[in-house]
């Protein structure tokens, strides 16, 4: 699946770049996705025993005044192919294609209290220095989190949580090293 995943995110990238529409099209998809990742509108376009034509004759009826020819032919290839079931991971890896290409990156704070914005936006700004990229960050409290923070970005995590300091702490002690 995640082969397939890849090729049909990288055309749809590669033909909004060829079309100059890749700004646009990532608001679309962005639209798209939120509609088709509903429990109802999902059920419908997955479902077996619904016919082809129904199934496009809803993406005709909901979307195509509002999105490019070629996501609607997306679409379409995939109520074609039986691959509904892929219109969610792909648009979801469209996006995230899209926005690296746009130069920005998603970035989750995971804090034990609440931050201030001043604090979010320091975290933000450190960021967008490391990673040269306009950085969308979004900030949530676990309380699972002993204290401090973790962020979660582009596949890696930069924990500053009590919890990885005591295990760092643990670590040096048990090599003989002192901490203090």
């Amino acid at each position: 699946m995640a082969a397939l995943k890849d090729r049909y995110a990288n055309a749809l990238l590669e033909i909004s770049d060829e079309n100059g529409s890749l700004e646009r099209d990532l608001e679309q998809a962005i639209i798209l996705l939120d509609t088709l990742k509903g429990d109802e509108v999902k059920g419908f376009i997955e479902h077996p025993h619904v016919p082809n034509a129904a199934k496009q004759q809803f993406f005709n009826d909901a979307f195509s005044e509002w999105i490019s020819e070629h996501l609607m032919n997306f679409l379409y290839l995939a109520v074609r192919k039986n691959r509904e079931s892929y219109l969610v991971p792909v648009l979801t890896e469209f996006i995230a294609l899209a926005k690296r290409r746009l130069g920005r990156i998603e970035a989750k704070l995971v804090s034990a209290k609440p931050l201030t914005e001043a604090q979010i936006e320091s975290v933000r700004r450190v960021l967008v220095e490391k990673t040269k990229m306009q950085v969308e960050l979004e900030a949530s409290v676990d309380p699972d989190v002993i204290g401090g923070f973790y962020v979660l970005v582009d596949g890696q995590i930069f924990d500053r949580t009590v919890r990885s300091e005591l295990n760092l702490m643990r670590e040096h002690l048990k090599r003989g090293g002192c901490a203090w």
